[in-house]
């Protein structure tokens, strides 16, 4: 039997499930109607609901137990519904599994039904129970879930953290639920899905037909697709060249001359022109090209000497234009022009370039040096002596605490 014979006979059973079940919902359709006030399907003879849960508790695990004389040693699963009922009241339901031995993982294994439930909203409340000797069951453990949660009308089957005091627990429960709310809408929905799987092997069927019926191609087409193979040239690569081992000199070695600063630093020329650089000009100390006079002697001995005249150039400029004023020796040093009259003290401001401030970092004040206040007179006071000598003891020698 090829795929396809296969998917045919696939395509039948599941046709015939599908008849099936449509007339299974023409029956469900005599017989009962959708509320969509509860979200539950009621009978039409009696109006009643037809809302069904299906509860089954397997078992728990790292379940703790109170110890003790009055604690018994048997447990049991209470199980209470309450939901909402069309007249705005509430309708509480509560079922009980058998009582099983208490243990750290205790079994039940019992299947609960809830028949008749007014409405889709409410509910669904879980109490894990200890017998107790004397007085009401102990509460080991809750869990609550809303039955807006099991809408979609499936089984769901998980384990379940309990709770107590609203703190969650280290036990946990495995129970499995359905809420069958309207077989209405379930049988339309497997009905809806059984469809959708006829039609995509349909679907299925319809393009393999369409491979198969296509046309062979001719001798020219088969010609035509065994294409000659591509020609070309066989690459070689190339054999790569020897390398040596790697030094730490092999770094230093790969920089080009220019980029060397400890190389090639006597020819200053060269390196310039392979970098591509003007020369740099070095900085340099301005030095005084006049004779300095330091002492005061000389620079008596220099004011008592005649005066000179002027070099011929301030002489010709002063001669070309008498009518402008006279200026003082400090204006002529301004504009750089030499005087008539002669300074010795003057003499190293008048052809000397005027120097830069020295940057050393520090500003230079010429503030006076601080009062010292208060407290530092008081500390001199007791520290040190009349002669300014610290003392041996505070306050003098003093006698020994013993």
């Amino acid at each position: 039997m090829s795929a396809v014979d296969d998917v045919a006979a696939r395509i039948q059973r599941l046709e015939a499930s599908h008849a099936l079940k449509s007339q299974q919902l023409r029956q469900l359709q005599h017989e009962l109607r959708y509320n969509p006030l509860t979200g539950v399907d009621e009978r039409l003879d009696s109006g009643q609901s037809a809302a069904k849960l299906e509860f089954k508790v397997d078992g728990g695990r790292n379940v703790l137990f109170k110890a003790g004389f009055l604690s018994g040693q048997r447990t049991y699963i209470r199980v209470t519904v309450e939901c909402v009922a069309a007249d705005g009241g509430t309708l509480m339901e509560r079922q009980v599994t058998t009582k099983t031995p208490v243990g750290y993982t205790p079994r039940w294994n019992e299947v609960l039904v809830f028949q008749g439930l007014p409405a889709a909203v409410g509910t669904l409340r879980l109490d894990v129970m200890q017998e107790e000797r004397i007085g009401a069951d102990e509460v080991v453990g809750t869990f609550m879930m809303p039955l807006a949660s099991l809408q979609h009308q499936r089984r769901v089957e998980k384990w379940q953290v309990l709770k107590k005091h609203d703190k969650d627990l280290i036990s946990e429960l495995l129970f499995s639920c359905r809420f069958n709310r309207s077989p209405i809408s379930a049988m339309e929905l497997e009905m809806e899905l059984l469809q959708n799987q006829v039609n995509e092997l349909h679907l299925f069927v319809g393009r393999h037909q369409n491979l198969v019926g296509m046309p062979q191609p001719s001798s020219a087409m088969a010609t035509m697709a065994s294409a000659k193979p591509l020609q070309g040239v066989e690459v070689v690569a190339e054999s790569m060249p020897e390398r040596t081992a790697s030094t730490r000199f092999s770094a230093v070695a790969s920089f080009p001359p220019a980029m060397r600063k400890r190389e090639f630093t006597e020819n200053i020329s060269t390196m310039n022109v392979e970098m591509q650089e003007a020369p740099r000009a070095k900085r340099q100390r301005v030095a005084d090209t006049e004779k300095q006079v330091n002492s005061l002697s000389d620079r008596i001995a220099n004011w008592l000497m005649p005066t000179s005249t002027g070099t011929p150039r301030a002489t010709a400029v002063a001669k070309a234009d008498p009518s402008t004023p006279q200026v003082d020796g400090s204006t002529a040093e301004g504009t750089g022009m030499v005087s008539s009259q002669f300074f010795p003290f003057k003499q190293r401001q008048t052809t000397s370039a005027p120097r830069k401030a020295r940057r050393t970092g520090r500003p230079l004040t010429s503030a006076p040096p601080k009062t010292p206040s208060a407290l530092q007179a008081i500390e001199k006071w007791l520290f040190t002596d009349k002669e300014g000598k610290p003392r041996e003891l505070p306050f003098g020698r003093q006698a020994p605490s013993y």
